[in-house]
């Protein structure tokens, strides 16, 4: 169902234009999804992942479960917690995101030298076109990594007789969007499209008459789904109680994570999608499209979770919501092969004209996304 009228949650400030969401009496999926998780039988569910592990471990030297990797708090938990208390041997697969940070190659190197092995695909100028397209054509500038964090691990998997991935948090059921994998052990490849806001990496190579094998890693054809059917597709949010906070000491701990200084343009923290800069686009386009941006999904979280009141959470929305991440204006030029003008004429397509007005060149918010 589509919502076109903009309000927010009540409970957690949530916007009513956040694709793929939905509401009851004000209160989003998000927030009765989470309420719903205190009822969980947690220990009922670490038995199954137990389970799990006990039947595919292979104890052998062999890799026996892939963890799509990013270097950050979550993944490095959810690889370090599988080898060190389930007594697995974790594959990372690396996708490395467009506009690699510093930082974000620190920490995957520390990753690795915590002791886990990585199949890294890295960037290349067939990736850099796509993501160009899709900035342009749909205002989605980092679709093409998407597509590989989603598809590479199946196929590494598929290669290697690896019967098992475990990804983070089931994110759609988890933040609002579509529920249809909420409670699932294991998923269905056919809704892992659903991760890609539905529109798949083939639909751009089929528009723009491009090589198919330049974006393998990146996209999969239908006739594929049987195969990665005999893989365990799983999100470790189904078997633990997700605690980012706890990720984060551990990954420290652990697996040397380095954080910020300072916070990026836009962003409430200083340890959040710091390994590449186009997050930061993306949110911002998110906020021209639907009137919220990083600071929303991140206050949102928060608030669920008591470390902000309704009140906090609305100050820091409106002083960070509406922030261009002007530090990485340069880098965006010089990444997309454009001009100023070219670039924000782009920008300037997406902004959503029943959420704002121009002024000249300034985006004002109108009254109905206001607090």
């Amino acid at each position: 169902m589509t919502i076109k009228k903009f309000y927010r949650c009540k409970k957690c400030l949530m916007v009513s234009t956040r694709p793929r969401i939905n509401f009851v009496n004000g209160i989003c999926y998000a927030c009765i999804n989470f309420a719903e998780r205190k009822k969980i039988n947690w220990k009922q569910r670490e038995k199954k992942l137990w389970e799990i592990c006990n039947k595919i471990r292979k104890n052998n030297g062999e890799h026996d479960v892939i963890v799509p990797i990013g270097g950050g708090k979550d993944s490095s938990y959810v690889a370090w917690t599988l080898k060190n208390k389930f007594k697995m041997n974790p594959l990372g697969v690396f996708c490395e995101p467009p506009m690699f940070t510093n930082l974000g190659l620190e920490n995957l190197n520390n990753f690795m030298k915590s002791g886990f092995d990585v199949f890294r695909i890295s960037q290349n100028d067939q990736f850099k076109k796509m993501e160009k397209i899709t900035f342009i054509d749909s205002g989605l500038p980092q679709h093409n990594w998407i597509g590989l964090i989603i598809v590479a691990p199946l196929r590494v998997a598929k290669q290697l007789n690896i019967k098992m991935i475990m990804w983070g948090e089931e994110a759609e059921s988890m933040y609002g969007g579509d529920n249809s994998q909420k409670d699932k052990v294991s998923f269905r490849t056919e809704n892992l499209k659903i991760k890609q806001n539905h529109n798949t990496i083939g639909k751009y190579v089929k528009k723009y008459n491009l090589k198919k094998s330049d974006y393998y890693w990146s996209n999969y054809d239908d006739s594929e789904v049987k195969q990665f059917s005999s893989i365990y597709k799983c999100y470790w949010s189904f078997f633990e109680k997700w605690d980012e906070a706890k990720h984060f000491k551990i990954a420290v701990k652990n697996c040397g994570l380095k954080f910020l200084k300072k916070k990026q343009d836009g962003a409430i923290n200083n340890h959040s999608h710091t390994d590449q800069k186009l997050y930061s686009l993306h949110m911002y386009i998110a906020y021209l499209k639907y009137g919220f941006a990083r600071a929303t999904t991140d206050v949102s979280i928060g608030i669920r979770h008591k470390r902000f009141t309704i009140k906090e959470g609305k100050e820091i929305i409106k002083k960070y919501d509406n922030v261009f991440p002007n530090e990485f204006l340069n880098d965006y030029l010089k990444y997309f092969k454009m001009s100023k003008t070219q670039f924000f004429k782009v920008l300037k397509s997406f902004v959503n004209k029943d959420l704002f007005t121009m002024v000249g060149k300034k985006i004002i918010e109108k009254k109905d996304i206001k607090f």
